[in-house]
């Protein structure tokens, strides 16, 4: 009798062992594929914003699925199956056999408005992939891939010159300039970072972050006279460096209640790379008459300031609020000045209910609102464009024989760009984007009574 039923038992076992076994396999498989895809990666950034060619371009955020649902809301979170790297301290939340890899992609189109005129551009993009495991009780680690900036436009002036101020010749005197600038590149991270919760209620977390990546902005003169030399000057430069984060966070519980404070610090750091303006003279036969090099000012990751706070109510209903500090005052942008850049954002999630066989009661329904000021000026004093947006998601549970923890995220961005000087581009995106987050126990032992 004990034969057949430890034959009984046994067999479904081994069979729920080796299909374990088979897709963590399958998980490994694919980390290692994405990783070799896209650690390559250099300007394919999806973007073709003219504001791009100021800064550091168009700046990306850490923001995974669940954070870009929230109107980019993070730095209190905290959510053991959730990825977050907006604050380091949340690491430590991850479950003691769990193990997540968090991926994204998205999908836009942006209206470009200027005097009337509209034109659309359609993009896509790499996002992000990051994985979390726990190395101990308490001790969570976090890897993630995402870029930090994308570069990307091509658009021209062009105008006219009179060299004769009698009407009657002036047309015949005209010299077209067409001034032609065209930028690619950006920069990407790759971040690394613990989180340990020493207590239930009090969490700290660390990242280190490598930085990498270049930059090519041109301008191109150039002019309907032939006997006119061009004049070309390309801003170009290099980066690598190594940035640090800290985070904390402080959790208070009474009940169904939890508070959350939260905390970030990035302490900055300057690149060494050579940060060149290169002019060259051209003349009609695309020979080159002179160029002339100018050593700029070196780029810096300026310093950062972060502070949240997040409610939730029974593990189903989450409102959390942001704001941060940027110090790009303090730095330089090819001989421009950059600008302390300050940013706010409310977002809330919602689950119907935890437990239920109810499909659409079981997902997460987010949303949120955020507002962010300039990071860099255009020359003259003209700050850069201000950024408004508004987000909706869903969070949507894989639900099978093996897994009933990972999650779908899909989310729908409205941001708008408002210049800060009239006759300048107006910008408009709706964004998709969409990630998955499988969370898995990879490290639980097996036991038969």
């Amino acid at each position: 009798m004990s034969h057949l039923c430890k034959k009984f038992f046994a067999t479904p076992l081994k069979k729920e062992r080796e299909q374990r076994k088979a897709m963590r396999k399958t998980f490994v498989t694919a980390l290692v594929l994405v990783l070799l895809s896209v650690l390559p990666l250099k300007a394919e950034n999806g973007i073709n914003s003219p504001y791009s060619r100021y800064g550091f371009g168009q700046l990306a955020t850490y923001e995974l699925g669940v954070n870009k649902a929230m109107g980019g809301t993070g730095i209190a979170l905290r959510n053991q199956n959730q990825l977050n790297l907006l604050n380091p301290a949340s690491y430590s939340s991850v479950d003691t056999l769990t193990f997540i890899m968090d991926m994204g992609v998205s999908l836009q189109n942006t209206n470009f408005a200027e005097n009337g005129i509209r034109k659309n551009a359609r993009n896509s993009s790499f996002d992000h992939l990051a994985i979390q495991y726990r190395l101990r009780k308490g001790l969570g680690m976090t890897i993630g891939f995402m870029p930090y900036s994308n570069v990307g436009y091509n658009y021209s002036q062009t105008q006219k010159v009179y060299f004769n101020d009698d009407p009657l010749y002036r047309d015949d005197d005209a010299v077209t300039i067409t001034n032609k600038y065209v930028g690619e590149g950006g920069l990407h991270s790759v971040i690394a970072g613990l989180g340990w919760a020493p207590f239930k209620w009090i969490s700290v977390g660390a990242d280190a972050t490598y930085i990498y990546g270049n930059f090519d902005h041109y301008i191109y003169n150039q002019y309907s006279e032939s006997t006119i030399n061009k004049r070309t000057k390309q801003y170009t430069t290099e980066l690598s460096g190594v940035s640090f984060d800290f985070g904390g966070q402080l959790q208070f519980e009474k009940a169904k209640h939890k508070v959350t404070l939260g905390a970030t610090y990035a302490l900055g750091t300057t690149f060494n790379n050579d940060v060149l303006m290169v002019d060259y003279v051209v003349n009609s036969g695309t020979s080159a008459l002179s160029s002339d090099t100018v050593r700029l000012a070196p780029f810096a990751i300026p310093q950062s300031f972060g502070a949240g706070l997040a409610y939730n109510y029974d593990n189903r209903l989450t409102v959390t609020a942001d704001m941060s500090m940027t110090q790009y005052g303090a730095v330089q942008f090819f001989g421009e000045p950059g600008m302390d850049r300050y940013r706010a954002a409310l977002g809330f999630e919602y689950i119907p209910e935890l437990i239920t066989r109810k499909f659409f009661r079981r997902m997460r329904y987010r949303a949120g609102i955020f507002a962010a000021s300039p990071s860099y000026t255009m020359g003259g004093g003209v700050s850069g464009p201000y950024e408004y947006g508004a987000s909706v998601g869903v969070g949507i549970p894989i639900i099978n024989g093996w897994n009933n923890r990972s999650i779908v995220n899909v989310s729908g961005q409205f941001i708008h760009l408002q210049p800060s000087a009239p006759n300048m581009i107006t910008e408009n995106y709706i964004r998709l984007n969409v990630s998955v987050s499988f969370i898995e126990n990879w490290f639980s032992k097996w036991r038969v009574n």
